[in-house]
């Protein structure tokens, strides 16, 4: 599939790796940076910003781009999205969801005749498998409160909310919000030590799961080994994710880090898949 990429990247550590990848599997990569990275220096990344969605097009019709992947972490405010949107040719200029603007920009460029492709097409290994991942083998409670969180998140998606939720048995704790799924543990971390969760028998669980009908190819839901670490200090006993549709960024660290804090990581296919 080698050809020439135009890679926008985002925030955090598989940006670099997905460059390195792309190379070693032959493409001619352009790097268009979101943000300032230090790390990124002797890529000399072309600076894009969301609110200019005519610039960033023009310097992939420049580099004459045979494909476009996103990678890594994005935050746009609400002049961004509404700018976006109706550069996009949205019916009406507002500030749109992240799967809304997901679609809208995939439609923008396949006019263009660009293809979007996944970050998973490029480094191997990415998405998460079914079964049991890592950590302890949880028990059948457990695996019943991973269902219904994973069930339970993805109907949120529906309403182009987050990708992550925590539940405290067949209870709703908290819904991902725009600051991400750490700032969710810490949230729920925080109504554990007030004894509104977590000092009876049910089992605490974080689940993370595409939104319904979402493209493989930008904004997959994804955990990291920090993410692990953020669910150990709530207390959780084990983290969902959605099959085929989640990263795994570090996997050998997530898995590492799951058996060390004794939390089972799950991937479950859910039933309409």
């Amino acid at each position: 599939m080698a050809g020439r990429l135009a890679l926008v990247a985002g925030a955090g550590a598989l940006v670099p790796r997905a460059i390195s990848a792309a190379r070693a599997a032959g493409w001619e990569v352009r790097v268009l940076a979101l943000h300032p990275r230090d790390d990124l220096a002797a890529e000399n990344p072309f600076p894009i910003r969301v609110s200019r969605p005519d610039q960033v097009l023009r310097e992939i019709r420049k580099f004459k781009a045979t494909h476009v992947c996103a990678v890594g972490g994005m935050h746009m405010s609400d002049r961004d999205r509404e700018t976006l949107s109706e550069f996009a040719g949205a019916e009406k200029k507002q500030s749109q969801g992240d799967a809304k603007l997901s679609q809208l920009g995939s439609m923008l460029l396949k006019m263009l005749g660009i293809p979007f492709i996944g970050v998973h097409e490029i480094v191997s290994d990415l998405l998460a498998p079914e079964g049991i991942i890592g950590g302890v083998q949880p028990d059948e409670e457990t695996l019943a409160t991973a269902r219904f969180a994973l069930a339970k998140v993805r109907a949120a998606g529906e309403l182009d909310l987050g990708q992550a939720l925590v539940a405290s048995g067949a209870r709703i704790v908290a819904l991902e919000d725009i600051g991400g799924t750490d700032a969710l543990l810490a949230r729920c971390s925080q109504l554990r030590q007030r004894g509104l969760i977590g000092d009876g028998q049910a089992r605490i669980v974080l689940a993370k799961a595409s939104k319904p009908g979402q493209p493989l190819h930008v904004d997959l839901p994804a955990i990291g080994p920090d993410t692990v670490t953020g669910a150990q200090a709530l207390g959780a006993q084990a983290i969902v994710v959605e099959t085929g549709r989640t990263l795994l960024i570090e996997r050998e660290q997530i898995i590492a880090r799951s058996d060390a804090a004794g939390i089972a990581l799950i991937g479950i296919r859910p039933d309409d898949q």
